[in-house]
């Protein structure tokens, strides 16, 4: 009986062993698995009218289907190789890909992180190129007033909020002041549609806030969580 008691003890000790060991690996390794998944985040995509195009149709169908559910695959909106459509839109194309060439480059150059009042002006450019154009198509059936109200509800809502809690920066009006401008476009000049080169570039501006505002958070934490962890397997029984 004292055997089975002993087992129990000992297995959730080497257990808890093992899942901290692999916990400090990840935290070492961290970029590593951020940048491999981001290569084969946005491989896949790319590969899957390379597969349909060799007559690989199984393989290729697959990736389509599981991109489907992330990402709209408009046509109009989507790159073509050899004839057959990319699994992903242009612009989560460019999001993607920046962000494993920014995981490459902070691989050599450790930065510091991009402040998030910041980060909200490297999002706005997509935001007013994608949010204009989707207000663009409602507006085929809807008029434009009721997206007046929702934004002016909206901005005086959030600046209750961030003027409340010491948060409104400048940056914070600049977004406010881009979201009635977009309007205003709208209101004076008629909807617009988007296009290759803004969706590309748009693309590419958030992907770099991006990695400029997660990376560096992400290296400080795994950094704290290896040295916490490498404590604590270092205790004596």
């Amino acid at each position: 009986m004292s055997g089975h008691t002993n087992t129990l003890p000992n297995f959730t000790a080497s257990l808890s062993g093992w899942l901290n060991r692999q916990m400090m690996s990840l935290a070492k390794h961290w970029l590593a698995v951020a940048n491999i998944f981001f290569f084969t985040y946005v491989g896949l995509p790319i590969l899957a009218p390379i597969l349909l195009a060799a007559g690989f149709t199984g393989a290729a169908n697959t990736i389509y289907q599981v991109y489907n559910m992330l990402c709209h695959q408009l046509p109009t909106r989507t790159y073509f190789i050899f004839g057959e459509q990319v699994a992903m839109c242009e612009r989560c194309i460019s999001i993607y890909v920046t962000m494993f060439a920014g995981g490459l480059v902070f691989n050599f150059a450790r930065y510091r992180q991009l402040p998030i009042q910041w980060y909200v002006l490297f999002a706005l450019p997509m935001a007013l190129d994608g949010g204009t154009a989707f207000v663009s198509e409602i507006t085929a059936v809807l008029p434009l007033w009721p997206f007046w109200l929702i934004a002016i509800a909206a901005i005086g809502f959030f600046w209750f909020v961030l003027h409340k809690q010491g948060l409104m920066f400048w940056q914070i009006y600049v977004v406010f002041a881009g979201i009635l401008l977009g309007l205003a476009y709208l209101q004076f000049f008629g909807p617009r549609i988007s296009n290759l080169y803004l969706r590309n570039i748009t693309g590419i501006i958030f992907g770099i806030g991006t990695v400029w505002f997660a990376y560096p958070s992400l290296e400080e934490g795994f950094r704290d969580t290896w040295r916490e962890t490498s404590a604590y397997l270092s205790r004596p029984e």
